[in-house]
């Protein structure tokens, strides 16, 4: 048994020796090239570190992120992320400080809501600040005196001065007020004394003009009834125009719009207290309507979600009584309701004149910034501009506008814009100065 085994292992030693399997180096010992090594040894090396990073990055933030998301950046930025985490410097604003992107855009970037319905990224302007523009009420009704104004001198574009269109056009965000529904069909409400259809094509003027979102918290957007309503927000949807302040029940008439710039994220949240008879139906958990602020819960609610979900949150609400710059107590209460809500400018319309402005906790309130293009009358008028810079600071600017003879001209000469300016530093609560060029501060 012995002699087998030997000469079985003497056979089986003279093949292996044959086949090459004599050779005592191991195969996972065999010298490598130079690029294998590479190969086998860089790849590694750089998935433990970013996952190390991911790991440090998500404890400090409470995002969950991970290695191949954060490839989206650069590893200077990351390693400069991870250095402030451990000296204990780290806040939710040093994502924007090192990587130009807030901590709401990185939180949007990772779970997609970037691309959400709601969310319009128009990139990095070039410039210090981003430019959030509110100006008021506009009509497109064929019947209106500046429609019929407008169809016997060359169209609409040639009511609206060129200078302040072109003013506009360059404002990373401009917000209009959309005083009227879009549609051809319904009826007038039986109960109101004026209403305002217009037709749908007109959308493309307001594009023309360059309003980048509208608010249908009005007290006009239902004036033909639940299927021109329903038409209204139907065109501006299949136009890419977002709207504000209305839907098909009071979650979607709540949702906030965002728009994000030079890598910040600002929410922009509409309602309407402006009817003494109630008309425009409110919308709730089962009726479609405009979000209302008779009763503010559910503003102060959806500006709660807001603040949380973005960096700078704009309110525009339609309130208060026409053609008078007496204040309601309802405004100057529920303007400080909203701001301790979370809201970072508040902006009024409706009475289609100018009224006062004020701050509240450094919060601006410009109580309402009267006409766009609406009537008839002779009316000064403003655009607020809100210049909004990387560390959040806003500066409140008043570009002067006079409605006249059915047409809106841009303000220039001293005399007139001192005279505007003067007035609304009249206007209670007495509340802001502005300077010569528009800048609105504290009075005190």
């Amino acid at each position: 048994m012995k002699k087998i085994l030997s000469v079985s292992f003497i056979i089986t030693f003279i093949l292996c020796i044959l086949c090459g399997c004599g050779d005592k180096t191991p195969v996972s010992a065999q010298p490598l090239q130079p690029s294998d090594v590479i190969q086998t040894t860089r790849e590694p090396v750089i998935v433990t570190e970013y996952e190390r990073i991911a790991r440090t990055l998500s404890e400090a933030s409470g995002l969950e992120l991970t290695a191949k998301f954060l490839h989206n950046f650069e590893k200077e930025e990351l390693k400069a992320l991870v250095a402030a985490v451990e000296s204990g410097g780290y806040t939710e604003r040093s994502w924007y400080e090192i990587t130009g992107y807030s901590y709401h855009v990185v939180s949007d970037m990772l779970d997609g809501s970037i691309n959400a319905a709601n969310v319009t990224d128009f990139g990095n302007n070039g410039r210090s600040a981003v430019t959030f523009a509110v100006a008021g009420d506009i009509v497109f009704d064929p019947k209106r005196p500046v429609m019929l104004h407008a169809a016997a001198n060359g169209g609409i574009m040639r009511c609206i001065d060129e200078k302040l269109v072109d003013y506009l056009n360059e404002c990373d965000i401009f917000l209009l007020n959309n005083e009227f529904t879009i549609s051809e069909r319904g009826e007038p409400l039986a109960d109101k004394l004026w209403t305002f259809r217009s037709d749908p094509d007109n959308i493309k003027i307001l594009k023309k003009l360059g309003v980048d979102i509208v608010s249908l918290a009005n007290n006009h957007v239902y004036d033909y009834g639940e299927d021109a309503f329903f038409d209204t927000m139907k065109y501006l949807s299949e136009a890419d125009l977002p709207f504000v302040g209305a839907g098909y029940n009071v979650n979607e008439a709540a949702q906030a719009q965002y728009f994000i710039v030079n890598g910040i994220k600002i929410g922009v949240v509409a309602a309407s207290r402006a009817e003494k008879y109630y008309l425009t139906p409110t919308a709730n958990f089962n009726r479609a309507g405009v979000l209302g602020a008779y009763d503010s819960r559910y503003l102060l609610s959806a500006i709660k979600m807001a603040e949380e979900q973005c960096d700078f949150v704009v309110a525009y609400i339609h309130w208060g009584t026409e053609y008078t710059t007496e204040l309601e107590n309802e405004q100057i209460t529920l303007s400080r309701e909203i701001i301790d809500a979370g809201a970072d400018a508040v902006i009024g319309g409706h009475p289609h004149c100018l009224q006062g402005m004020e701050f509240y906790n450094n919060v601006p309130i410009i109580y309402s910034v009267g006409n766009f293009w609406f009537n008839d009358q002779t009316l000064d008028s403003c655009v607020a501009t809100l210049e909004i810079d990387s560390e959040l600071n806003t500066k409140v600017l008043l570009t002067p506008l006079m409605q006249e003879n059915c047409e809106t001209r841009l303000l220039t000469e001293y005399d007139e814009c001192r005279r505007l300016f003067d007035k609304v530093e009249s206007y209670e609560p007495q509340g802001v100065i502005i300077s010569d060029d528009g800048v609105v501060t504290p009075a005190r």
